[in-house]
């Protein structure tokens, strides 16, 4: 009997209830394992973890234990009966196609669809805010959609305080993960059922205006592209385009700008709209207030006087995104702590600590060699 087989009167369950094939799917791209990677280290042949994923075949008790084991989930998280996401990469918006490969999307959105799966099952215990974003027609222009936001979420023509919470007291979801997840294709946004999600890395973090504006380009693909699949140059572009719109409405800009490129009048009206000066010099060419050899210039002056570590923002922890915490912390103090959500998820408390961007600080110890 072939090693991945079932015999006639064994249950296609391991231990663990009935096997879910788009389980193994989801956490081995989540991990970046190839097929033949997880196969040897299982002790299967490649083909074997095609048929797990495929539904022909299920593993046996002891193989899905070592896929466990590799896969660092308990054996229960290939159970069947949970709510599981699933999204394809034409559903997403990802700023770095060209240089992604099809697996770091994948694992990617895999991580997306963890963090959704948290969502849900905090959604249990906790109201969250409903996704609300206005709907637009067709045809709609980057610079119209940015002012029609601003009007339905009622802000004003000024600086829009505190993007992410701004965002997540609309119902959109935004984390930040580890480089080590997403940093192939960067910062991303998707509709997964319902629930809007935007994730970006610690490298757009670092810098609050890059992370303001990356959230803000991500805001505009979903309102802009919502889940057309289209992805370009000028996709990338309207995005970019609604983001210097809603954070820097042409009206308040044409009142506040300098009349002539200065860069130190740029950095104070920065620090004020929550913006980077280059983004200023450039919001300045399309108001008409200077040239586009004048903006090199200026943006040739500004990398060589660019010093992140005398930059006094660097002092500020940033916009970080709070809604999932604040949720688990609420359902924590309701009787739901973090194993019951572990319990839900099928996934360790750990684990679950990691998808709320919670580090895991505790020492890690191991026995000494010979003495126990």
């Amino acid at each position: 009997m072939p090693e991945d087989r079932l015999g006639l009167f064994e249950l296609p369950t391991g231990r663990t209830g009935r096997f879910e094939p788009a389980r193994l799917t989801q956490v081995r791209a989540r991990r970046g394992i190839s097929k033949a990677d997880l196969a040897t280290f299982v002790g299967v042949s490649a083909a074997a973890i095609g048929q797990y994923e495929a539904g022909v075949n299920s593993p046996r008790p002891e193989v899905l234990d070592r896929l466990a084991e590799a896969l660092k989930v308990p054996p229960q998280f290939f159970g069947a009966g949970r709510p599981m996401a699933r999204i394809d990469a034409v559903s997403a918006h990802f700023r770095s196609l060209r240089s992604a490969r099809v697996s770091d999307r994948q694992k990617a959105l895999a991580t997306a669809t963890f963090v959704w799966e948290l969502t849900f099952a905090l959604e249990r215990y906790v109201r969250l805010p409903e996704a609300d974003l206005p709907s637009l027609p067709p045809g709609t222009r980057p610079t119209e959609a940015a002012a029609v936001l601003r009007r339905y979420w009622g802000l004003l023509d000024g600086p829009v305080k505190h993007l992410v919470a701004t965002a997540e007291s609309r119902g959109i979801v935004v984390v930040v993960r580890p480089l080590h997840e997403i940093d192939a294709v960067d910062a991303f946004s998707a509709v997964i059922v319902d629930r809007p999600v935007i994730m970006t890395t610690p490298r757009r973090s670092e810098n609050v205006f890059r992370h303001r504006f990356s959230v803000a380009h991500e805001i505009g693909h979903l309102l802009l592209h919502g889940d057309s699949g289209e992805h370009s140059a000028t996709v990338e572009q309207e995005a970019d385009e609604f983001a210097a719109a809603f954070l820097t409405p042409a009206a308040a800009m044409d009142a506040a700008l300098p009349q002539r490129l200065d860069l130190a009048a740029l950095d104070r009206l920065g620090r004020t709209w929550g913006v980077s000066p280059k983004s200023l010099v450039r919001r300045m060419v399309e108001r008409g207030r200077t040239s586009e050899s004048s903006a090199r210039r200026a943006y040739q002056r500004l990398s060589i006087t660019d010093d992140p570590r005398a930059d006094p923002t660097n002092a500020y922890p940033g916009e970080i995104p709070s809604l999932l915490k604040k949720a688990a912390a609420l359902a924590g103090d309701n009787g739901a702590g973090l194993p019951a959500l572990a319990e839900a998820l099928k996934l360790s408390p750990a684990q679950v600590r990691d998808l709320l961007g919670d580090a895991d600080e505790r020492p890690v110890l191991r026995l000494v060699n010979g003495q126990g």
